[in-house]
């Protein structure tokens, strides 16, 4: 079994995460008699749905319930440190799909199979979309269940349906040469007040996310199947980098340090025509609050190039620690708050995308403006491709990402930036035992 080290010094880290877990944290009052859940998760959306659904839980049962929320990264170091630990702080923690194998590979994870057999049931429920079942799954899709699927997440293309249209590409460019070229003709009549296409170029996962599809759309992979060789040293990935630069030519200036926020907010100002971004973002383009293009977004299929174009899925993942002190309210919780009837509270409560096909084809939230993009989106996670299956997916990610930013910032070829990144993460993969 390989072993991915994070930390060093066990007695400080335990002082450390049990003084962290707690701050910021809140507690929710019941009577005991139902034990008690605690659970950690991120300070956004979809984890706020999450914790009020807690609540919610507690008050039915009469239990104890604590919050411990933090902002994205902060919420990934609290659970490192106390899963790797054992202390047991936590009995739900809510993860990002791409930190799942590091947590299931470490053994920090409970195996829900016994859970699910002791009520009857072979595991999650076929309503749940196939490609989100996967990502619960140690190994992937194939292994035992350490994950419900709580909340949705791959991402669409979005695009100006009335400029498209006027290009004769009104549901959308169907490969990335339409977008290119229809992006230049945009770009060069914007007068720099419109551009074909914005990109994230941010260091990290910000352009790893951003450009994966792309990636995968030339037909390029990071890794072998068996991850024992990188493979970023290919024709295939030579011209996925090349094509990036050559959308750098038609986005708005100081890419290299744009996140989706950015993209979002050119959106929403009517300043650019095409972009790949989250599902999270969608609402508000319908919003004339905050909009100026309502009506006027449009979602597709990530576009084709050498292979037909995939999303990259991002869901929400629900587990429950090895050493979670109330693993059986834990497991109830979670069956209760990621069944249909709770999905579709919790979109219409928080805007959380679900997991199930049922609630993505509900009359009541399709008839709603901002459910508009749903059928993409079931649709995106339908044909998604996870992030590469490794314990040390972050560090992997953030050192491609550092080189794809110097090629949007234009201080790196793409050549030299593919050499590099290739000598770094094999470094990174022999480092952590998948390459001998």
């Amino acid at each position: 079994m390989r072993k991915f080290v994070v930390f060093g010094c066990a007695a400080a880290l335990v002082l450390f995460a049990s003084a962290s877990a707690f701050a910021g944290g809140s507690k929710e009052q019941g009577n005991a008699a139902g034990g008690q859940i605690v659970l950690a998760t991120n300070n956004a959306p979809e984890g706020n749905g999450i914790a009020q659904a807690l609540r919610q839980w507690g008050q039915m049962k009469g239990i104890k319930v604590e919050i411990v929320d933090a902002p994205y990264s902060n919420i990934y170091e609290k659970e490192v440190l106390d899963l790797s630990q054992g202390t047991g702080l936590y009995d739900i923690v809510l993860l990002d799909d791409p930190w799942f194998t590091q947590f299931a590979e470490n053994k920090w994870l409970t195996n829900l199979t016994p859970y699910f057999t002791a009520m009857g049931q072979g595991g999650l429920s076929s309503d749940f979309i196939d490609k989100s079942q996967a990502i619960c799954k140690y190994p992937y899709a194939s292994g035992l269940i350490y994950a419900f699927p709580a909340v949705g997440n791959a991402q669409m293309f979005f695009f100006r349906k009335d400029i498209l249209a006027q290009y004769n590409l009104p549901t959308g460019p169907a490969t990335w040469d339409d977008v290119y070229n229809v992006g230049k003709k945009i770009s060069d009549s914007g007068g720099g007040n419109l551009y074909g296409y914005a990109l994230r170029g941010q260091q990290g996962n910000p352009v790893v996310a951003d450009f994966m599809p792309l990636f995968w759309s030339f037909g390029a992979k990071m890794f072998s199947d068996d991850f024992t060789q990188v493979t970023l040293n290919t024709p295939q990935a030579l011209n996925a980098v090349n094509f990036l630069a050559k959308l750098v030519s038609i986005a708005p200036p100081g890419s290299a340090s744009f996140d989706a926020d950015q993209l979002a907010q050119y959106e929403l100002e009517g300043n650019v025509a095409m972009m790949i971004n989250w599902p999270a973002f969608a609402a508000s383009f319908s919003d004339p609050t905050k909009s100026k293009v309502v009506g006027k977004v449009g979602y597709s299929a990530i576009p084709s190039e050498a292979t037909i174009g995939s999303s990259e899925i991002g869901n929400w993942l629900a587990a429950i620690p090895a050493a979670a002190k109330n693993k059986q309210g834990a497991f109830d919780f979670l069956q209760w708050a990621t069944s249909a009837s709770e999905q579709k509270d919790m979109a219409l409560k928080f805007g959380n995308p679900p997991t199930r096909k049922s609630v993505f084809a509900d009359a009541d939230l399709l008839a709603q403006p901002q459910f508009s993009y749903f059928p993409v989106l079931a649709q995106a996670m339908g044909n998604s491709t996870p992030r590469p299956r490794i314990a040390n997916w972050n560090e992997v990610e953030n050192t491609f990402g550092i080189y794809l930013s110097k090629v949007v910032a234009g201080t790196m070829s793409p050549q030299d930036a593919l050499a590099g990144a290739q000598t770094d993460i094999t470094a990174l993969m022999k480092k952590a035992g998948y390459i001998k």
